[in-house]
């Protein structure tokens, strides 16, 4: 059996063509189903990764009888397209190659954000959907379930997804640092842009649950307050408000400062001694630098988040070299494995064969001990059944030790044409 993997992804092929390949949850069972049955008479397994950031169709089959032709032909068929509008974006590996491909897609690095998690249940899915259709097999069960472990082994091992990379994330990060627990706090967001949406989302998944929403427009305003079910404010009642929040972000579109070093300094009084922690993601600036001199009083720009977020991006470069080094580890396991894999036929056939051997004889002594009683006969079975147990038992263990070490195929070879062996496909040479 080989394994073949056939994609393209956020570096080899732009959104435009990527996109033409995306397959859907439902078009994915009916693909898989479609290739499975297609290709059967191959032995063909198949798990289909579709995210919005790559395609990849990882394919077994006996002897590598399907081809990357055919998987391009397969996937210009399924969606309706030339294959030429894709086929010079396509990537594809072969075997230990595809399989390093797929651990390293596992463990996220090979991801747009080096590190980040989500690809991981992206997989699991991809491949549970598969197994669900009944597309996979010993070859890409085997494959998928080490994958899955390989990359728990990576981010157990390494600090490859510790840090955050995201300015929203950086932001929540900083607020948690002062205040610990976010409950009763209360958020007032100044703008309603993708920003603000994005750490209102980051803070209501860390228990934050009172917002206020001050925007231009009220409408919008409305709109993002009612998403976490917060409370919208005219953008004129901003200064009352202030002294009230525990968190306040801004990024509006404004061409001058929104919050001034006079308001946030009357807040504070207000608040008789809880700090203040303000996020300022706007360019220009939204809130007046002289506010970050406040007592009690947390300011961070965009370059201030922007600053810890390279950081972080380079510590999670540091550590890809740690992660390759334990990912190729992996694929050597894994590669010794399926080198076992394919050699149990032949030792089945092995087996079998002796087996055969002995009984065809046991079939010509028996007529000859006709005194003996069954109770004998049976002892006559069970010595000669354990005798050729042992002396099958030391080939088949050199067996799965020369597959480890990649020779286990020339190894079989030999001894079938030592006993003379051959399957119903093979013919001997005479």
């Amino acid at each position: 059996m080989s394994i073949l993997v056939v994609g393209l992804n956020h570096k080899s092929a732009p959104i435009e063509v990527r996109e033409k390949l995306a397959f859907n949850p439902n078009s994915i069972n009916t693909a898989l189903s479609l290739f499975s049955q297609k290709y059967q008479d191959q032995d063909a397994e198949i798990v289909i990764l579709s995210t919005c950031n790559r395609v990849e169709l990882y394919i077994s089959s006996r002897d590598g009888a399907v081809k990357v032709e055919d998987v391009l032909s397969f996937l210009a068929d399924f969606h309706k397209i030339d294959v030429n509008t894709f086929s010079p974006y396509m990537y594809h590996y072969n075997d230990d190659r595809a399989v390093n491909h797929l651990f390293f897609v596992t463990a996220s690095l090979d991801s747009m954000v080096l590190g980040e998690s989500q690809i991981l249940s992206q997989v699991k899915e991809a491949y549970t959907t598969a197994a669900m259709e009944e597309a996979t097999g010993k070859i890409l069960n085997q494959l998928f379930q080490q994958a899955l472990n390989a990359a728990k082994i990576v981010h157990t091992r390494t600090s490859i997804g510790k840090r955050k990379v995201s300015i929203s994330s950086v932001a929540v990060e900083f607020a948690e640092k002062i205040f610990q627990d976010f409950t009763g706090k209360i958020v007032l967001v100044v703008g309603a842009g993708e920003m603000c949406e994005l750490l209102l989302k980051h803070l209501y998944e860390e228990g934050s649950r009172t917002f206020v929403v001050a925007n231009r427009t009220f409408e919008r305003a409305q709109e993002l307050a009612s998403e976490y079910h917060g409370q919208a404010i005219k953008y004129e009642l901003l200064g009352e408000h202030l002294e009230k929040a525990d968190i306040v972000i801004s990024s509006t579109s404004a061409p001058h400062y929104v919050i001034h070093a006079d308001q946030v300094k009357e807040a504070i009084r207000h608040r008789r001694g809880n700090p203040m922690f303000l996020i300022d993601i706007a360019v220009p600036r939204d809130i007046e630098p002289e506010v970050a001199n406040i007592d009690n009083v947390y300011l961070y720009n965009i370059d201030d988040l922007q600053s810890v977020v390279s950081q972080n991006i380079d510590e999670r470069n540091k550590e890809v070299e740690k992660c390759r080094v334990l990912i190729e580890e992996e694929v050597e396991h894994f590669m010794a494995k399926l080198e076992e894999m394919k050699i149990e036929p032949a030792i089945t056939h092995l087996r079998n064969h002796f087996h055969t051997i002995g009984k065809e004889e046991l079939d010509r002594l028996k007529p000859k001990l006709k005194n003996l009683d069954n109770e004998d006969w049976e002892q006559v079975v069970y010595t000669m059944e354990r005798a050729i147990n042992k002396l099958l038992h030391h080939p088949a263990k050199v067996a799965k030790q020369e597959a480890k070490n990649g020779g286990g195929y020339r190894y079989v070879e030999t001894i079938k044409k030592l006993f003379g062996i051959f399957h119903h496909t093979d013919h001997p040479q005479h």
